[in-house]
């Protein structure tokens, strides 16, 4: 019997990245502590979240298909054979646009995983904050990352809104640093900086690249692995081209494993919330590079557990990434195998789900 009386629907739309794997790790918990999650996605994302139930929700840009999305989710809601469904729990813009427009009578929760990106003004983009901020109004709570996104809300919606942040599951490390280096043609011993990121214009692998041609001219014997796939592959290996020492790897399946096995991880991105690839990297004992994005000062203020930069500044990614190469006492030593990773406080995933639940049962 589900402690909240029925089953609480996870809708996402067409996401990738990020959002997906916080759903993958926040499912089966929701699911231990008694509250069925049954999951209503895109499915031609790629690899499925947990079991879904395909919903086709229209992609960036889209004018057409909405009509067609609602019905198909409302169809999916009724023959949910996880038992009657009691809350809504939209993730992102898009599946919350679906969700306030489908109302029934369920309470709606929806997670704001970003906002609307800085960029250059224009109509576009003051109908697309007009567009979030309605759809954020119609939430019954809003669920947000962290205390800087809620600070990017309007005023008003603060008091509906609840901060708790992603839930991340970290897998131990299961191959040795030697393994993982060799699987990818790294030496060992050589000095490893990996970046696992979405290949995405917010990640803003450009300025990695910039940084790095300076990382390997005072450095020349130091490696960099890009780990991803994404729609700017192309511009990602133009980039790169021509630099030695530089893997693109593509999308890997063990993050843990390539992360564990370097001296430092690197996030050059120009946004975050919750950068998940860093509550990865500390958990497995890796210290971290990353630009000032979302909770990244919270989370490297010791300045042992990584440095932080300014954004869009290749030159401070270099000397950071150089200084920690340099400090890093882990180059050709012991692999990080075995043992529980270990969480930063605030990200342990048991209580930040126990958390959800309770915004859940505010509602019900």
């Amino acid at each position: 019997m589900s402690v909240i009386g029925g089953a609480v629907a996870q809708v996402l739309g067409p996401a990738d990245g990020g959002i997906r794997s916080h759903v993958r790790a926040l499912v089966p918990r929701l699911e231990h502590l008694g509250v069925p999650a049954p999951v209503f996605a895109p499915m031609e994302l790629g690899d499925p979240v947990c079991d879904v139930e395909p919903v086709p929700v229209p992609g960036s840009g889209a004018s057409m298909g909405w009509w067609s999305a609602r019905r198909s989710l409302d169809a999916a809601l009724d023959r949910c054979e996880r038992g009657p469904v009691v809350l809504l729990h939209a993730h992102g813009l898009k599946a919350a646009f679906l969700c306030e427009r489908l109302r029934s009578g369920q309470p709606l929760v929806v997670s704001v995983h970003n906002v609307v990106l800085p960029g250059p003004g224009g109509t576009r983009r003051r109908l697309a904050e007009r567009a979030a901020a309605s759809t954020w109004r119609r939430a019954d709570r809003l669920v947000v990352p962290s205390a800087a996104v809620l600070e990017d809300l309007p005023s008003a919606l603060h008091h509906n809104a609840r901060v708790v942040a992603p839930v991340v599951e970290i897998a131990p490390p299961v191959r040795s640093a030697h393994e993982v280096r060799r699987s990818l043609g790294v030496p060992d011993g050589a000095p490893l900086a990996v970046c696992v990121a979405r290949l995405h214009p917010q990640k803003r692998l450009d300025v990695l690249a910039a940084a790095w041609r300076t990382v390997q001219r005072r450095a020349p014997g130091a490696w960099l692995v890009v780990a991803g796939d994404g729609p700017e592959r192309a511009a990602v290996e133009a980039w790169f081209a021509g630099m030695t020492g530089v893997v693109l790897a593509g999308a890997i399946a063990a993050v843990s494993d390539v992360l564990a096995a370097a001296d430092v991880s690197v996030i050059s991105s120009d946004w975050e919330a919750v950068p998940l690839v860093l509550i990865e990297s500390l958990g497995v004992g890796t210290p971290v590079v990353c630009t000032d994005v979302g909770v990244a000062r919270e989370l490297l203020a010791d300045g042992r557990s990584g440095r932080v930069v300014d954004t869009g500044d290749p030159e401070a990614l270099a000397e950071a990434i150089g200084s920690m190469l340099a400090v890093s006492s882990s180059v050709g030593g012991e692999p990080r195998t075995g043992g529980a990773p270990i969480y930063p406080v605030g990200f342990e995933p048991d209580q930040l789900v126990r958390r959800l639940v309770d915004v859940y049962q505010e509602l019900l």
